[in-house]
């Protein structure tokens, strides 16, 4: 086969540049589709791990509050005297409670992102809310009695296994 006839016979075609703009324009497009939609890939995915990340930010907020209810119920388990106890709720506990219990308040629920999530979350909220009732209005009882108080620990430490489940239940979706 002698080249100089093939080159020759391109050159002097008289459609073959435009077959060849033709293609290059049809490779051209095919390329920018794939860059588009590439791109578009690469942005849902960072979209994806953003939320992610939101989530298990959220989560780690409740995860704290669930830790410290575990911990109050650990001392609660101990059996201290319901005065011991008044002090040491009056002092350190009600201030840690309550700032667990402001800042899940500050959590906008909406971004869990999942229905389960939301539910375990407003379950965990009303069930420590309702612990810092319990033990307030006891402490803050004018006398309070021994049988009283050990009442107050089994509501409170019924509770806080109510708030160990939905923890529990929160791990298993978040796989955390």
């Amino acid at each position: 086969m002698n080249w100089e006839a093939v080159f020759r016979w391109i050159e002097t075609h008289p459609g073959l540049a435009s077959w060849v703009q033709a293609v290059g324009s049809i490779a051209a497009l095919g390329i920018a589709i794939w860059i588009s939609s590439s791109q578009r890939r690469d942005q849902l995915k960072a979209a994806e791990k953003a939320a992610k990340s939101k989530v298990d930010a959220l989560v780690a907020v409740v995860e704290s509050a669930s830790m410290y209810v575990t911990v109050l119920g650990v001392m609660i388990e101990k059996k201290p005297g319901a005065f011991a106890f008044g002090q040491s709720w009056k002092l350190v506990h009600k201030q840690w409670l309550e700032s667990s219990i402001h800042s899940l308040n500050q959590l906008p629920a909406h971004e869990f992102g999942r229905g389960d999530l939301v539910r375990g979350y407003f379950g965990i909220v009303s069930v420590i809310n309702e612990i810092n009732r319990l033990i307030d209005s006891a402490v803050n009882a004018d006398a309070l009695q021994e049988l009283e108080f050990a009442f107050m620990c089994e509501e409170v430490l019924i509770k806080i296994e109510v708030v160990q489940t939905i923890w529990r239940n929160i791990q298993k979706l978040t796989d955390i």
